[in-house]
């Protein structure tokens, strides 16, 4: 399309000055070989596309020109297919056409319109066509895209049907271009096929050269991109580069073949959040050069290695039963510099940001006073003035023309993807090609070596552009379709924060399965968590599962079908409600196997996001009842508020059954999905958490709903009351990386791109972040007054001990757990049966939940041959309570007499049942097993 300016004013427009196009948006969707869908003007005489591949069409007042015409036939129905296929829009009219693949080939490869002609034939409406449906009709392609060893030769497949041209450009080492080469393009699969010596190709860098008309700029454009299916790359991303990662031994640690991931059931799953770099960047007990990266991993202790405190952290984590590490995205991202000599990192002097900065006069001070003094030792003698000053947060905060700290250090989350198979960079000791695989490896034995799963974070809702930028990969090679755009106005989607893509489109569905294999096959991946996953169709991810299913412990050294996937299933955006497919969302899943992030539980333990709701309390923060100001609803009000989280959390320790049945505190009997609570088919299908890097951390949170005068021993103590009943419950366990050591943010809500100062974890436990000043300005200064409140309040001063004990009672936690096959069971008839809350209904003692896990006769056969059966209980009071079981022959667990905390152990329960707990306590009492299966309570 060509877009000219306005013409004259007359009546008749010059004939020398070019009109304006009469084109307005893209709402004509040519959805298949035979359909179009499009609402036109009804009284329009006729209706055409017309399509060019030489881009030549123009549509003004004057008249059309240029391009191929194709008749449209109005009043056209939708087979059943194709209306399951387009809900969104299946009640759009609908226009026939005939269709071949050789008109769809040139019609994909320009722009199409969509025209409505008068009696006169004069244009009355125009728009641009949406043509991802006639491509998915014409142009599937499934084989491998990407680099393929074959022998002696290397076979490159790029899909691109709606190129013009595409040649393969090659690089040497120092990235000068040393040949291009021509390829096959196949018209059946619109896939672009270059074959030459792997002895001559491997580990050259390379691009493609494309021809190619984008919707951005309504042009045909020349430019190289990189693939798509990159498995390797070079610093910050600007070339491809071959790598063999299956025959090349070079590339693989010894012992890499025969590592055989033998995977437990997933309810025997307990999951532990880290970031590469918070991991070990100011671990001063790993090497220099590998602090922040994979290879920081590597210090497990094992074969002479040297043990570093995160690895120390970790093995006694695991020791207690930890299985998994989820580590953030590690695929490659756009937004952290490779090239450390271009970044500004923590350690380096003051000065180097005034340097980048010269123009930001807020920083100007701070420049005179702390000169070559490293920004880390500048920004500690800044906290040590003022907890909650805003000068640290600064540097952070800039924006504009200013190259902020934000933008010019080495930290960030990763979710903005950029090549989906290959490894982010930065986390490599060398971030220019192939190092990034090997130690990305040594990280994968290091950790089989302790016995810890490896999950990955993984993103593929959205990318991190769009259109002609450099870091648009998908949207440079096929214009116009791994995007979702808006069915009207053609613009990008971006209600995950950036562009959204379309796994409903065949070839990004492939993308999505074609990546999360490559992870599993080469890198021997555990487990995938997926992304704002209720932005993919559910039956995209049971396909995934499918494909998963095929993957074996011999041939791959992963046990595919039980690789455990789950994500965030949350429902919102321009996909809501199943408007555009069947999303795999939290209350979409059941019956899946997957899970999804259990958000009533989360909210019914420690209350909502203090940023979202203030200072509304949960039912470890409630304390029975201290009035929530914030709210201003009186105690009523409040009682009822944390009786409903009580059966949040009821529903929630049940594995979120929508089938569980239990008395609610209305005195009904209801079961799990009652209130829009429970959502899962199967425990496995509830992931358990009450913290991640998103929000607040659970600390940081925890302190904006407690009395201003409780004591450190008593914030410590819910604190660990909130992790209890994670650690307790059906489901699977989730946990964020220090939560074990009160970890915090300094109230950061959305830490994402805050830096190393505020996402620091020392698991030596000398220092800790609370108080080290205002977070960034970007999510947080609307609540900054607030903030100030609580980091400056004296009586939060977190010491060594403090996370010493909660690390501790933590592990005791994870050992209680492992201790019996009851807190895992992997059923619903089991949890149903076997799972039983005493202390509902109306007349409850609030502030006590108490949970019952019977093995006895009535729950079938035995599962553990030492209980009969379990009670947890927990007391939300400040205060000691006792509780009527009516249960006879339990005692405290053995794990929990000999625990860390001190106060549990004082925890009694009669010969007649009688339980008395002391304040903010969660205690666990086991019957023993007799020769017979006994008669332990079961749920009615």
């Amino acid at each position: 399309m060509k877009c000219t300016t306005s013409g004259t004013a007359q009546d008749e427009p010059a004939t020398d000055q070019p009109q304006e196009s009469l084109v307005q948006g893209a709402s004509a969707h040519w959805i298949s070989p035979d359909r179009v869908l499009w609402f036109a003007e009804r009284d329009a005489a006729r209706f055409e596309l017309r399509y060019s591949e030489a881009a030549d069409i123009e549509i003004t007042a004057a008249g059309v020109s240029g391009g191929e015409a194709l008749a449209l036939t109005p009043n056209a129905d939708l087979n059943s297919a194709q209306a399951e296929t387009w809900p969104h829009i299946a009640d759009w009219p609908a226009f026939s056409l005939t269709t071949d693949r050789d008109l769809a080939q040139q019609a994909i490869r320009g722009p199409v319109f969509a025209i409505a002609y008068d009696a006169q034939d004069n244009v009355i409406q125009a728009t641009r066509v949406q043509v991802p449906g006639l491509i998915d009709a014409f142009f599937r392609f499934d084989g491998t895209l990407g680099p393929v060893y074959e022998g002696d030769e290397i076979v490159l497949n790029v899909w691109a049907p709606t190129a013009q041209a595409l040649e393969l450009v090659l690089y040497n080492d120092s990235k000068t271009e040393s040949s291009t080469v021509s390829g096959a393009y196949d018209r059946e699969t619109g896939v672009w096929t270059f074959t030459g010596p792997a002895a001559d190709w491997d580990r050259k860098f390379y691009r493609f050269a494309i021809r190619v008309w984008h919707p951005e700029n309504g042009e045909i454009n020349e430019y190289e991109v990189t693939d798509p299916y990159s498995v390797s790359l070079s610093t910050d991303s600007y070339f491809s580069q071959f790598a063999d990662l299956t025959g090349d031994e070079r590339l693989k640690p010894e012992g890499w073949d025969d590592i055989r991931k033998v995977q437990p059931r997933p309810v025997d799953i307990t999951l532990y959040e880290a970031h590469v770099r918070d991991f070990s960047i100011f671990d001063q007990s790993v090497p220099e050069l590998h602090r922040g990266t994979f290879m920081a991993f590597t210090h497990n202790g094992i074969d002479g290695r040297e043990l570093s405190n995160g690895m120390a952290h970790l093995i006694a984590l695991q020791q207690a039963g930890l299985t998994h590490l989820h580590l953030l995205p590690v695929n490659d991202i756009t937004t952290v510099i490779e090239n450390r000599d271009l970044r500004i990192d923590l350690d380096q002097p003051y000065s180097r940001l005034c340097e980048q900065m010269p123009d930001a006069d807020s920083l100007k001070p701070y420049c005179e006073r702390f000169g070559d003094t490293p920004i880390y030792e500048a920004f500690q003698t800044l906290a040590a003035e003022d907890p909650a000053n805003t000068s640290i947060q600064l540097p952070y905060s800039i924006r504009g023309r200013y190259h902020s700290l934000a933008r010019m250090d080495g930290f960030n989350w990763g979710y903005d993807p950029f090549h989906f198979n290959a490894i982010e960079g930065s986390y490599a000791t060398d971030p220019n090609g192939v190092a990034r695989i090997v130690e990305f490896r040594e990280m994968v034995k290091a950790l089989h070596e302790i016995g810890l799963k490896l999950v990955v974070d993984v993103v593929y809702n959205h990318t991190s552009a769009h259109g002609l930028e450099r870091r648009s990969v998908l949207d440079r090679v096929v214009p116009g379709y791994y995007q979702r755009y808006d069915v009207v106005s053609g613009e990008i989607e971006t209600s995950t924060c950036c562009p959204n893509t379309a796994a409903e489109h065949y070839m990004m569905e492939r993308l999505l399965i074609d990546s999360v294999l490559f992870w599993a096959k080469h890198y021997k991946v555990d487990s995938f968590r997926f992304d704002l996953m209720g932005h993919h169709p559910r039956a995209v991810m049971e396909r995934l599962m499918d494909a998963l299913a095929e993957l074996t412990l011999e041939e791959h050294g992963v046990d595919g079908a039980n690789i455990y996937v789950y994500g965030e299933g949350w429902n919102f955006g321009e996909v809501a409600d199943n408007r555009i497919f069947f999303q795999a969302t939290q209350f979409n899943m059941n019956g899946t196997g997957i899970g999804n992030f259990n958000d009533r539980k989360r909210d019914g333990i420690r209350g909502r996001n203090f940023t979202d709701s203030g200072r509304f309390q949960g039912f470890t923060s409630g304390q029975f009842l201290f009035p929530n100001e914030d709210a201003g609803s009186d105690q009523d009000q409040q009682l009822s508020d944390l009786l409903f989280q009580a059966d949040q959390i009821r529903v929630g320790m049940a594995g979120n059954l929508r089938s569980y049945p239990y008395i609610n505190r209305t005195g009904e009997r209801v079961t799990g999905i009652t209130d829009w609570i429970g959502f899962t088919d199967l425990p496995q299908e509830t992931v358990n958490y009450i913290d991640k890097h998103d929000n607040e951390t659970l600390w940081d949170n925890t302190q904006t709903k407690l009395p201003h005068d409780m004591s450190m021993d008593d914030r410590v103590r819910v604190h660990m009351l909130s992790l209890a009943f994670i650690n307790y419950g059906q489901g699977v366990p989730f946990h964020q990386m220090g939560s074990d050591i009160l970890r915090s943010k300094s109230l950061d809500r959305n830490s994402f791109d805050s830096g190393d100062w505020f996402n620091e974890v020392d698991f030596t436990m000398q220092t800790h972040n609370w108080g080290r000043g205002l977070p960034p300005s970007w999510d947080n200064e609307r609540n900054w007054d607030r903030q100030r409140e609580f980091l400056t309040n004296p009586l939060i001063q977190v010491e060594e001990h403090h996370m010493r004990l909660a690390h501790d009672i933590f592990r005791d936690q994870l050992r209680v757990r492992y201790s019996s096959p009851l807190f895992r069971l992997a059923t619903a008839e089991e949890v149903n049966t076997r799972v039983r809350f005493h202390n509902t209904g109306p007349d409850q003692q609030p502030g006590i939940i108490a949970m019952t896990i019977s093995d006895g006769r009535c729950a079938g056969a035995a599962l553990d041959p030492n209980y009969d059966g379990i009670l947890v209980i927990f007391n939300a009071h400040n205060e000691a309570q006792t509780f009527e079981t009516g249960l006879s022959g339990l005692r405290l667990h053995d794990l929990l007499v000999s625990g860390a905390d001190r106060v549990a152990r004082t925890a009694e329960i009669s010969g007649e049942g009688t339980v008395s707990l002391p304040p903010l306590t969660a205690a666990v009492f086991v019957k023993p097993q007799g020769r017979n299966q006994g008669d332990f309570v079961c749920n009615p």
